[in-house]
């Protein structure tokens, strides 16, 4: 029999990636966004693979949408074996234009979308002692990265949650893996990076640990460690390092011909950084901050 797995967040990007990674080991799959159409594309391209899949649109931040939809995915096609939140996306911070409404946003799509999505398919997998939850997290949870706190919060408290969750459901009979991405290549079209993942590369990885049941999975695993150093670093060497990657970030931009205004801008911002020519060799922050974790950040993942 065929385990049934659902994937939310999987009519682009890295979910989508996860779904045909899964069919091509044996899942049959049912695929959940919005996007309806991205979905039935999506559907007809496992099912001419010779795979099994199904399509439902329902948008994850609607505790009942959900409910609905696992409720019919398992009077019809049988027990989710398997849960992967592959939601997220984040919006670039100023500071100037900060709002409350916008941190609301991020932790309602990462965060409570998931935990909408667990809360329909938790009493089941209770009630049979069995099952597996992937929550796809980021390694921007490791630490607040500047340009996106928001959504370094949301990952962090994404991690978190499931994190504890783990522990409990153990003795249940349910496994649970977080799973940690760094910089994703969505396109292969676009320029190659050393801190960018190719997304094939980056589901491959992700569904092998998922195979394992492993608890947690981070990935490139230099940038992971680097991350989990610099958390241990006192605050002002950790800040200064940043900053100072930031300020050459900020000099490639100048030098691609970015607009006046926006160098302008980024000058601003790094009025205080640090010289310091021994910290200029970390880099830990890509061009695109909110790369991590997903194709192209939007603000949502549909």
């Amino acid at each position: 029999m065929m385990n049934m797995t659902l994937v939310v967040g999987a009519s682009s990007g890295l979910g989508r990636q996860i779904a045909l990674s899964l069919v091509a080991r044996g899942d049959a799959v049912v695929v959940v966004a919005r996007r309806r159409e991205l979905l039935d594309e999506l559907v007809q391209e496992i099912e001419a693979a010779g795979g099994r899949a199904r399509a439902i649109a329902c948008d994850v931040t609607d505790p009942e949408q959900v409910s609905r939809a696992v409720a019919l995915v398992e009077s019809t096609d049988g027990p989710i074996e398997r849960l992967v939140s592959c939601v997220g996306g984040g919006e670039r911070t100023t500071i100037d234009g900060f709002r409350a409404a916008q941190v609301e946003r991020m932790l309602s799509l990462n965060v409570m979308g998931t935990a909408n999505c667990l809360e329909a398919v938790l009493p089941g997998m209770l009630r049979r002692q069995r099952g597996h939850i992937v929550a796809i997290s980021s390694l921007a949870a490791t630490r607040g990265l500047p340009d996106a706190p928001e959504y370094s919060a949301a990952k962090a408290a994404l991690s978190t949650l499931f994190e504890g969750l783990r522990i409990d459901l153990k003795s249940r009979g349910i496994d649970v893996t977080v799973v940690s991405p760094g910089f994703l290549r969505g396109s292969m079209k676009k320029k190659r990076r050393p801190l960018k993942v190719p997304l094939d590369v980056a589901a491959a990885r992700i569904v092998k640990a998922i195979e394992q049941r492993r608890r947690t999975y981070s990935f490139p695993k230099w940038l992971a460690w680097s991350l989990a150093i610099l958390r241990c670093l006192p605050p002002t060497l950790a800040d200064a390092i940043v900053s100072v990657v930031r300020l050459r970030k900020v000099r490639r931009t100048q030098e691609s011909g970015a607009s006046p205004a926006t160098a302008a801008a980024d000058r601003l911002r790094l009025r205080t950084v640090p010289t310091t020519s021994e910290l200029a060799g970390h880099p830990f922050v890509a061009d695109k901050v909110l790369a991590i974790g997903t194709e192209t950040a939007p603000h949502r993942v549909e």
